[in-house]
């Protein structure tokens, strides 16, 4: 094989390995991305989630109150012995 055919394989095994790297770098991407997307939704759940928990936690709150507030409305009518 002469000089230039060694040359020119090389440089055809330089460009396909380029094209490979490329493809991979490719499917990297798209991994990346839905990588990506998964994180945003699970971010997304995780604050309605945060919401949906301070929202029973004030309704705990109001309802216990609304039970001290209905003991004592209560206790005013007890018979006393």
């Amino acid at each position: 094989m002469r000089c230039s055919e060694q040359i020119a394989a090389a440089v055809q095994q330089i460009a396909h390995g380029a094209e490979e790297t490329k493809q991979a770098m490719s499917e990297i991407e798209a991994v990346a991305e839905e990588s990506s997307a998964g994180a945003e939704e699970v971010s997304a759940s995780t604050e309605e989630t945060s919401a949906s928990t301070q929202e029973i936690a004030a309704s705990a709150q109001e309802l216990s109150r609304t039970a001290e507030e209905l003991e004592r409305v209560v206790n005013q009518f007890k018979l006393v012995a």
